[in-house]
Protein backbone atom coordinates (compact mmCIF):
# COMPACT_ATOMS: atom_id res chain seq x y z
CA UNK A 1 0.00 0.00 0.00
CA UNK A 2 2.71 2.04 0.92
CA UNK A 3 4.97 1.43 -2.30
CA UNK A 4 1.19 2.47 -4.49
CA UNK A 5 1.25 5.75 -2.40
CA UNK A 6 4.43 6.85 -3.46
CA UNK A 7 4.65 5.79 -7.16
CA UNK A 8 1.70 7.87 -7.39
CA UNK A 9 2.90 10.68 -6.16
CA UNK A 10 6.23 9.51 -8.12
CA UNK A 11 3.80 9.97 -11.17
CA UNK A 12 2.42 13.58 -9.95
CA UNK A 13 6.19 15.21 -9.41
CA UNK A 14 7.06 13.47 -13.04
CA UNK A 15 4.08 15.08 -14.73
CA UNK A 16 4.42 18.52 -12.48
CA UNK A 17 8.07 18.95 -13.51
CA UNK A 18 7.00 18.04 -17.63
CA UNK A 19 3.81 20.57 -17.29
CA UNK A 20 6.88 23.06 -15.42
CA UNK A 21 8.84 22.30 -18.01
CA UNK A 22 6.64 23.51 -20.80
CA UNK A 23 5.50 26.75 -18.82
CA UNK A 24 9.17 27.53 -18.48
CA UNK A 25 9.82 27.10 -22.40
CA UNK A 26 6.68 29.27 -22.88
CA UNK A 27 8.16 31.86 -20.53
CA UNK A 28 11.40 32.06 -22.09
CA UNK A 29 9.51 32.61 -25.51
CA UNK A 30 6.95 34.73 -24.21
CA UNK A 31 8.27 36.72 -21.40
CA UNK A 32 5.90 37.30 -18.58
CA UNK A 33 3.88 34.18 -19.31
CA UNK A 34 4.09 33.12 -16.22
CA UNK A 35 3.41 35.41 -13.53
CA UNK A 36 6.38 36.63 -10.75
CA UNK A 37 6.20 36.01 -7.57
CA UNK A 38 8.80 38.89 -5.96
CA UNK A 39 10.41 39.12 -9.16
CA UNK A 40 11.09 34.90 -10.24
CA UNK A 41 9.03 33.39 -12.60
CA UNK A 42 6.55 31.11 -10.83
CA UNK A 43 7.22 28.41 -13.00
CA UNK A 44 10.82 28.16 -11.96
CA UNK A 45 9.51 28.01 -8.84
CA UNK A 46 6.97 25.32 -9.44
CA UNK A 47 9.65 23.41 -11.36
CA UNK A 48 11.66 23.35 -8.40
CA UNK A 49 9.41 22.15 -6.07
CA UNK A 50 7.98 19.24 -7.97
CA UNK A 51 11.84 18.57 -8.26
CA UNK A 52 12.30 18.23 -4.41
CA UNK A 53 8.91 16.41 -4.23
CA UNK A 54 10.52 14.02 -7.06
CA UNK A 55 13.67 13.67 -5.45
CA UNK A 56 11.90 12.95 -2.10
CA UNK A 57 10.03 9.50 -3.38
CA UNK A 58 13.57 8.27 -4.33
CA UNK A 59 14.94 8.21 -1.18
CA UNK A 60 15.00 5.16 1.39
CA UNK A 61 15.69 7.17 4.58
CA UNK A 62 15.28 11.39 5.05
CA UNK A 63 12.85 11.93 2.41
CA UNK A 64 10.81 14.40 4.42
CA UNK A 65 13.97 16.65 5.13
CA UNK A 66 13.33 16.57 1.00
CA UNK A 67 9.85 16.46 0.64
CA UNK A 68 8.95 18.94 3.53
CA UNK A 69 10.30 22.32 1.50
CA UNK A 70 9.16 20.96 -1.78
CA UNK A 71 5.59 20.37 -0.41
CA UNK A 72 5.33 23.67 1.27
CA UNK A 73 6.74 25.80 -1.79
CA UNK A 74 4.17 24.36 -4.41
CA UNK A 75 1.18 24.64 -1.97
CA UNK A 76 2.04 28.05 -1.13
CA UNK A 77 2.55 29.08 -4.45
CA UNK A 78 -0.61 26.99 -5.54
CA UNK A 79 -2.61 28.84 -2.84
CA UNK A 80 -0.92 32.28 -3.46
CA UNK A 81 -1.86 32.03 -7.04
CA UNK A 82 -5.47 30.43 -6.41
CA UNK A 83 -6.88 33.50 -4.28
CA UNK A 84 -5.28 36.00 -6.93
CA UNK A 85 -6.65 34.33 -10.00
CA UNK A 86 -10.27 33.95 -7.73
CA UNK A 87 -10.35 37.62 -7.62
CA UNK A 88 -9.01 38.63 -11.27
CA UNK A 89 -6.03 40.25 -9.15
CA UNK A 90 -3.47 37.97 -11.32
CA UNK A 91 -3.48 35.53 -14.39
CA UNK A 92 -2.32 32.01 -14.13
CA UNK A 93 -1.05 29.89 -16.91
CA UNK A 94 -3.95 27.93 -18.34
CA UNK A 95 -4.75 24.70 -20.19
CA UNK A 96 -8.25 23.92 -21.54
CA UNK A 97 -9.27 26.81 -19.98
CA UNK A 98 -8.52 25.76 -16.60
CA UNK A 99 -6.22 27.90 -14.79
CA UNK A 100 -3.40 25.69 -13.90
CA UNK A 101 -2.27 27.73 -10.36
CA UNK A 102 -5.99 25.67 -9.17
CA UNK A 103 -4.79 22.53 -10.77
CA UNK A 104 -1.00 22.90 -9.04
CA UNK A 105 -2.62 23.58 -5.36
CA UNK A 106 -4.82 20.23 -5.54
CA UNK A 107 -1.96 18.56 -6.90
CA UNK A 108 0.34 19.48 -3.62
CA UNK A 109 -2.53 19.07 -1.68
CA UNK A 110 -2.83 15.42 -3.00
CA UNK A 111 0.64 14.61 -2.76
CA UNK A 112 1.32 16.05 0.84
CA UNK A 113 -1.77 14.30 1.97
CA UNK A 114 -0.21 11.11 0.03
CA UNK A 115 3.47 11.45 1.68
CA UNK A 116 1.71 11.90 5.10
CA UNK A 117 0.08 8.33 4.64
CA UNK A 118 3.31 6.59 3.50
CA UNK A 119 5.76 8.25 5.81
CA UNK A 120 3.81 7.97 8.98
CA UNK A 121 5.43 5.02 10.97
CA UNK A 122 3.28 1.62 12.72
CA UNK A 123 2.66 2.29 16.08
CA UNK A 124 4.39 -0.89 18.10
CA UNK A 125 2.08 -3.78 18.52
CA UNK A 126 4.04 -4.92 21.94
CA UNK A 127 2.16 -2.71 24.05
CA UNK A 128 -1.32 -5.03 23.00
CA UNK A 129 1.09 -8.04 23.72
CA UNK A 130 2.32 -7.08 27.25
CA UNK A 131 -1.23 -6.37 28.20
CA UNK A 132 -2.28 -9.64 27.07
CA UNK A 133 0.58 -11.68 28.63
CA UNK A 134 -0.32 -9.47 31.58
CA UNK A 135 -3.58 -10.58 31.98
CA UNK A 136 -2.70 -14.21 30.83
CA UNK A 137 -0.25 -14.11 33.99
CA UNK A 138 -3.30 -13.07 35.81
CA UNK A 139 -5.43 -15.38 35.07
CA UNK A 140 -3.09 -18.13 35.76
CA UNK A 141 -2.31 -16.79 39.39
CA UNK A 142 -6.23 -16.86 39.90
CA UNK A 143 -6.65 -20.48 39.02
CA UNK A 144 -3.77 -21.87 40.99
CA UNK A 145 -5.28 -19.73 43.72
CA UNK A 146 -8.09 -21.52 43.13
CA UNK A 147 -6.41 -24.92 43.23
CA UNK A 148 -5.06 -23.89 46.80
CA UNK A 149 -8.12 -23.07 48.29
CA UNK A 150 -7.02 -19.43 48.89
CA UNK A 151 -9.32 -16.44 47.96
CA UNK A 152 -7.37 -14.82 44.80
CA UNK A 153 -7.93 -11.56 46.18
CA UNK A 154 -6.57 -12.01 49.64
CA UNK A 155 -3.40 -13.06 47.69
CA UNK A 156 -3.26 -10.56 45.61
CA UNK A 157 -3.61 -7.80 48.46
CA UNK A 158 -0.40 -9.67 50.31
CA UNK A 159 1.63 -10.11 47.06
CA UNK A 160 1.24 -6.63 46.40
CA UNK A 161 2.29 -5.33 50.14
CA UNK A 162 5.71 -7.12 49.66
CA UNK A 163 6.51 -5.42 46.26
Amino acid sequence: MKNMLKKINTFFSLLGIAFSAFLIVRNLIQPGYCPDFFGIPACYLVMLAFLLVFLSTRMKKGASIIFVPGGIIGFVLGMFFSIKEMFNVGTCPSLFDIALCYVSLIVFSVMIILFLLYSRKKQPKTTKEKKNKKTKEEEKEIKDDLKNGSKPEKTREVKDKQI
